[in-house]
């Protein structure tokens, strides 16, 4: 009996040394390779770096060498490391996430500034990235990347997907030292994706309905507040020594358009966030705040992005250019003008389907600036406005007769009936000409905006087109 009870404990022994070697060898190894070179930088082997930026960023801040830091979203990937640097003047490591959240932007920084290295930061500051003081859900956030915590590590070492990677990091190192392996364009899409003011127009057609619902959860403006007290004012408290660079993304017109027409509330929130942010960082001597999201001579140019938000890397090409010459920076006097000039952007687009072209109206009834939120694209040169609330804006009462498709507007003691499809109004027995035809247009009833108030007696003067600008003055007696 004493034998075998021996013999089972040298067997456990046995047992449990063999798993412990196993598992130093493989810790060794993954040590040693280190995939995504979180322990220390690739020395034998050309490094392979990994798209999964969650993942690999944490080890790029703490080993290699830099000055100055990029922090964003998908909207700061396309920036050029060697280009920053020229510009800001600086040793420069793109440290950009996909759909980042503030409180991952915060998490990644902090590894830098750890570091002890980091003298600037260029941050673009997305609002939706402070919708919720988190991670993002796409799948499980590496915390044990970001920590000081050497105890967890072991989520690292032990990680199959590391093991596996850490044998093709030396098994492809002679591939990838031939094609110049490097950092300057890692996660940089711009090459990859196409561009054009077709596709963004038929993203935006789409997003009017795929983006209806998503202000049915809107976080609060004080959790939006406190994210950024979080995550953005903590940092530039903490490190004075620090020049941080803030700016605003420059997203298409189209895109402020939809944001502004599927949930007003999100909208006005977004503008009284810059409103916040300046307050809270203007008094700090080391930053600055730069807007782009009125530069009209970007978002309006739909040839430069692949879809409603996402621009080229020419753009961020001038976005640092622009911000190095300290252009476009909010002052105490340029903050407000700014604010509603962007609203005003936003209120009243106008898309012209045929040339790819875009352009807003500042339009003003009885001189009281007005808002459609939405205006029916067009194909020429009339503007197609949605006739039903514009109807409500000029005081004159709306009715449809589906069966008949006959349009009804009266106001006092004048009527006037439309035919769908139809460019005459048959106004008290007279007919009278429209610009362009009636018409039902993505499930909008439109009529051309010149001539719906002549047929009350009113008037329409409509300016030239001006920074993607017209202006629509309307004069019409009576309106409620």
């Amino acid at each position: 009996m004493k034998y075998k009870r021996a013999t089972y404990r040298k067997f456990v022994v046995q047992f449990f040394g063999m798993i412990i070697v196993f598992a130093l060898l493989v810790g060794s190894y993954v040590y040693l390779i280190d995939p995504l070179q979180f322990y220390h930088k690739a020395s034998f082997y050309t490094p392979k770096f990994s798209w999964e930026e969650r993942y690999q960023n944490p080890g790029l801040a703490r080993n290699y060498k830099y000055d100055t830091i990029i922090i964003g979203s998908s909207m700061t990937e396309n920036f050029l490391p060697s280009e920053v640097g020229a510009k800001l003047g600086g040793s420069v490591l793109k440290l950009s996430i996909a759909g980042s959240t503030a409180k991952e932007q915060n998490l990644t920084a902090n590894v830098a500034f750890r570091t002890g290295q980091v003298k600037q930061v260029l941050w673009g500051l997305d609002y939706f990235a402070f919708r919720g003081n988190h991670v993002s859900d796409q799948g499980d956030f590496p915390y044990y990347l970001y920590d000081t915590n050497i105890f967890n590590d072991y989520k690292y070492i032990f990680n199959e997907s590391n093991i596996e990677n850490a044998y093709y990091a030396i098994k492809d190192s002679k591939k990838r030292a031939a094609n110049h392996t490097s950092l300057e364009r890692l996660n940089n899409w711009d090459r990859s994706v196409k561009y054009g003011s077709e596709r963004v127009i038929k993203n935006w057609e789409a997003a009017r309905y795929n983006e209806s619902a998503y202000g049915d959860n809107e976080d609060p403006l004080e959790s939006v507040k406190q994210s950024f007290d979080d995550n953005v004012l903590s940092l530039v408290k903490d490190h004075p020594e620090t020049t941080f660079y803030f700016y605003y993304p420059p997203y298409s017109i189209l895109r402020q358009q939809v944001w502004y027409t599927t949930n007003p509330q999100r909208y006005a929130n977004q503008l009284e966030m810059k409103r916040y942010m300046f307050e809270k960082l203007s008094s700090f001597s080391n930053v600055s705040i730069h807007e782009f999201q009125t530069e009209v001579d970007i978002t309006y140019n739909l040839d430069q992005y692949k879809d409603l938000s996402h621009h080229s890397g020419a753009i961020n090409s001038v976005i640092v250019d622009e911000i190095s010459k300290g252009n476009h920076q909010v002052t105490a006097e340029s903050l407000e003008r700014n604010i509603q000039l962007l609203k005003r952007q936003a209120e009243n687009v106008v898309v012209n389907k045929e040339e790819g072209t875009v352009y807003s109206i500042d339009l003003k009834v009885n001189s009281e600036p007005q808002s459609f939120g939405f205006i029916p694209p067009t194909a020429g040169d009339v503007i197609m406005a949605p006739l039903n609330s514009y109807a409500k804006m000029l005081g004159i009462a709306f009715d449809y007769d589906l069966e008949k498709k006959l349009i009804t507007l009266s106001k006092g003691d004048s009527a006037a009936k439309i035919t769908v499809g139809s460019d005459e109004a048959v106004v008290n027995g007279e007919t009278v000409k429209l610009a362009a035809p009636v018409a039902n247009i993505g499930g909008t009833m439109a009529a051309p905006l010149e001539t719906i108030p002549a047929l009350f007696g009113g008037t329409v003067a409509i300016g030239e087109e001006v920074g993607h600008m017209r202006s629509v003055d309307i004069t019409i007696a009576d309106r409620k």
